[in-house]
């Protein structure tokens, strides 16, 4: 676990094996870096953000190693990144209604200021967004 500061501002990088277990400490971890970074106020949706994209990371690669990172940019900008060894790029989708699951990037898509996804050039995913804060006016 890293806490240092990034270029941009605060950062924090967290590796865990993907199980389900998982997603939880990461929402903890999220929720004290948040604290420490004085963004307590955005504490629910950002822990929600990562919670969905860490869930999307478990169930894409079972067991593997995952990596969370967080980072502040300009004011009250944070970047969220999962990263998993599954090539299949999540996409978008309505879920049905009678669907207990698939609805975290629908989820995702509606709090973040973008989001989206690359491959890695050593195979994996990183599945990324931008959450933004401080709204103008």
């Amino acid at each position: 676990m890293t806490g240092r500061r990034g270029l941009d501002g605060q950062r924090f990088e967290q590796r865990v094996r993907a199980v389900p277990a998982a997603v939880g400490l990461l929402r903890d971890l999220t929720e004290f870096h948040l604290s420490m970074w004085g963004m307590a106020a955005h504490t629910l949706d950002l822990v929600l953000i990562v919670s969905e994209l860490a869930t999307n990371a478990v169930n894409a690669a079972p067991g593997a190693q995952i990596d969370l990172r967080l980072w502040t940019e300009e004011e009250g900008v944070v970047g969220i990144e999962v990263e998993d060894p599954a090539s299949d790029l999540p996409a978008l989708r309505p879920a049905a209604p009678e669907e207990i699951g698939g609805r975290g990037l629908e989820i995702v898509d509606l709090l973040v200021e973008e989001w989206g996804t690359r491959q890695e050039p050593m195979g994996g995913k990183v599945v990324w967004a931008r959450y933004r804060a401080c709204k103008d006016g």
